[in-house]
């Protein structure tokens, strides 16, 4: 793939007080005293103020051309896991993610990023009941399993136990590797959720 979509969400666009034009769908920023523009693929106007940098997401071809002319450049890679079939990148490509190694790890985090100052929260329709399901039936070598991965995820820290008085179930289902994965049924809080 050439081109990523990135999401900007608001806690983003609060943080560095990004202005969003619909109609160009650009953003406009301002970082250490400099204008930024945000724009999307093939969208490079040919008159603007001189004072605003362009940023876009670009295809690593057009990348490597341009870091040959002196320019000032940011670039987000995204890498998946390698295989050995996976196209092997360019040598200037791979130079660069060598020296920064501290930011591109094959494994999450240890822990959740930092508190922003606007938190996610789930909104019910007014007078909704909550919903206080039972859990599944399910054996005890399943029970085991399904408790060593929220032991995991609270060890990670991804999640923290919860206070609230409402219950959603949760279960495991085989992977193709043979692995578990835990899945939460959502469909009784989905329905009492506040729909945007």
């Amino acid at each position: 793939m050439d081109v990523y979509h990135l999401i900007l969400g608001r806690p983003w666009q609060y943080d560095s007080g990004a202005v969003h034009d619909g109609r160009t769908n650009t953003y406009t920023l301002e970082d250490k005293g400099k204008k930024l523009k945000l724009m999307p693929v093939g969208s490079f106007p040919s008159t603007g103020p001189s004072s605003l940098t362009m940023s876009c997401i670009i295809a690593e071809r057009e990348l490597l051309r341009l870091k040959g002319e002196g320019n000032s450049l940011f670039a987000l890679v995204a890498a998946g896991v390698s295989r050995p079939s996976d196209k092997v990148l360019p040598p200037d490509i791979q130079k660069l993610l060598n020296s920064f190694p501290d930011i591109i790890s094959a494994d999450l985090p240890p822990t959740l990023p930092p508190l922003r100052e606007i938190q996610h929260q789930i909104e019910l329709l007014p007078g909704a009941v909550l919903p206080n399901l039972p859990h599944y039936r399910m054996s005890p070598r399943e029970q085991n399993i399904l408790q060593k991965i929220v032991q995991e995820l609270l060890d990670k820290q991804f999640i923290q136990p919860s206070l609230s008085p409402c219950a959603v179930p949760a279960l495991i289902v085989p992977k193709k590797d043979g692995q578990w994965r835990m899945c939460i049924d959502s469909r009784a809080i989905n329905r009492i959720t506040v729909k945007y």
